[in-house]
């Protein structure tokens, strides 16, 4: 998926906070679609440290008529993540399903996993959307319609520097 390779974290961070500061988006060494989803996150108005509103995740009743309403979609796609997590079981990670809006409405992971991805609301209801999260795998493949991988400080949101994530938009069913 990636054409370059991937710049260390410290450098990383500073060509965001490059961005962030100054308004310039890095042109060397960061992936263009990592430095647009930056440039968006910025416009969306999120800061990269401290904690986040996300008001838009959706719970109880809601998230059921959620996941009734991707029935389809979850059906369909319920063998390949399984195919998928069979793949990387036990090497503390995730198969994830999000709906066209970036709202997670199926996961499947490592038990040990789960609980650390649920400090970042890794989890069925949330929205990975770039406006609430910032650049991630989820929310910038929706918005560049292109798969991506995003890896640990090209997160915008720092809280979430521990992930290395990729995700693939599905253009049609």
């Amino acid at each position: 998926m990636r054409a370059h390779s991937m710049l260390p974290a410290p450098q990383v961070r500073q060509a965001r906070l490059q961005l962030i500061e100054q308004g310039v988006a890095p042109t060397l060494g960061i992936d263009e679609r990592v430095a647009r989803s930056w440039l968006r996150s910025l416009a969306a108005g999120l800061s990269p440290v401290g904690r986040i509103d996300c008001t838009d995740n959706v719970a109880g009743i809601a998230l059921q008529r959620l996941r009734s309403l991707n029935h389809e979609l979850i059906r369909h796609c319920e063998p390949v993540m399984e195919y998928l997590f069979e793949q990387v079981r036990e090497s503390h990670s995730m198969v994830i399903l999000a709906d066209p809006q970036g709202v997670l409405v199926h996961t499947l992971g490592d038990l040990d996993f789960i609980d650390k991805a649920g400090r970042v609301a890794l989890s069925c209801g949330a929205s990975w959307a770039e406006r609430q999260r910032g650049t991630n795998a989820i929310g910038t493949a929706l918005a560049e319609a292109h798969e991506v991988e995003i890896h640990g400080a090209e997160h915008y949101l720092d809280r979430n520097g521990f992930l290395p994530c990729a995700a693939a938009p599905i253009l049609s069913a």
